[in-house]
């Protein structure tokens, strides 16, 4: 239990320390989080770019020498086709176009993987990088193995498969591009999110420790000044009141006595009044106040005894 005399205690500062350093841990990471930002934003830039350029490949070999199309306005198209589809599915998580992505890619990413090792497949066999004549071994070489045969298979087979998946990946590519910018941009998002709350929650910290040592150290001023207060009796503040009003009564009358001594010595003086007063006049209303003793005000100060009865 806090003693009155304190408003927090040394265990009550060493939660508020604790909680003051989870917060500066927290904001120590702001760095790392804004360069994990910074490379996801990179690779998100690289994603449109390739986008862009697929739209515009495209565009420009369908337009020619015609002017129609426009391969660098098409191109442009992929970033706005990013954000709507962001916002889409950010708004409509469960929307068709939202379910469509995320199942297409389940499929085209492997499509795509097929494709270019056909691909590849397809190439070194025209560049004869593939033995055409298999090495010796026990038994007789059957017949389809044949170096014929391999190359029949190559020209019948996995060549036009390798075009087939290869174009279809590569036309399916736009559409992963499109998951991959999605994702990319809700992790930045929340990255961005939780950069500026550990740096927000950290700043407030700081600020209401500062608002709690400050308050702490009010408190203690305001409980020495009490105790100031309370360690006088009521004698000795009656007697400190008398004596300011015996100095004040004297520095207001000072003037006023110095100019009747003056007057009475036929002297001028600085000390103007606004009307006319004779000397004795002067005198008169000033032996009343001059009358006043400390007894007088001690008198005036303690409350007669039928009110402290009441008490």
């Amino acid at each position: 239990m806090n003693s009155p005399d304190i408003l927090f205690t040394v265990q009550d500062f060493v939660r508020f320390q604790m909680m003051l350093k989870q917060h500066l841990i927290g904001a120590a990471k702001a760095p790392l989080i804004g360069t994990i930002t910074g490379l996801q934003a990179l690779v998100l830039g690289l994603v449109i770019y390739v986008e862009y350029e697929i739209i515009y490949r495209v565009f420009e070999f369908l337009s020619g020498d015609n002017d129609y199309w426009s391969p660098g306005i098409m191109g442009l198209t992929a970033a706005i086709m990013i954000i709507g589809f962001h916002l889409q599915a950010k708004i409509y998580p469960t929307n068709f176009a939202a379910r469509f992505v995320n199942r297409a890619v389940q499929y085209l990413v492997p499509l795509y993987m097929l494709g270019v090792g056909l691909l590849v497949a397809s190439i070194l066999d025209v560049g004869s990088l593939i033995q055409t004549e298999p090495p010796v071994r026990l038994g007789k070489i059957p017949d389809e193995m044949t170096p014929t045969g391999i190359e029949a298979f190559f020209t019948n087979v996995t060549n036009p498969l390798a075009a087939l998946t290869f174009s279809l990946g590569l036309g399916g590519l736009a559409v992963v591009n499109i998951f991959v910018a999605h994702h990319l941009l809700n992790k930045i998002w929340r990255n961005i999110e939780e950069l500026t709350g550990r740096l927000a929650q950290a700043k407030q910290a700081i600020a209401d420790y500062a608002v709690i040592k400050r308050t702490h150290q009010q408190y203690a001023a305001c409980v020495r000044e009490l105790a100031d207060v309370l360690a006088w009796d009521d004698k000795d503040f009656c007697m400190t009141v008398a004596g300011a009003v015996l100095l004040a009564r004297d520095e207001a009358l000072r003037p006023h006595k110095e100019w009747l001594a003056e007057q009475r010595l036929g002297e001028k003086t600085p000390f103007d009044l606004k009307e006319t007063a004779s000397p004795n006049e002067v005198a008169k209303m000033i032996k009343p106040l001059e009358a006043i003793s400390q007894d007088d005000i001690l008198n005036a100060l303690t409350p007669p005894k039928s009110l402290e009865n009441r008490r």
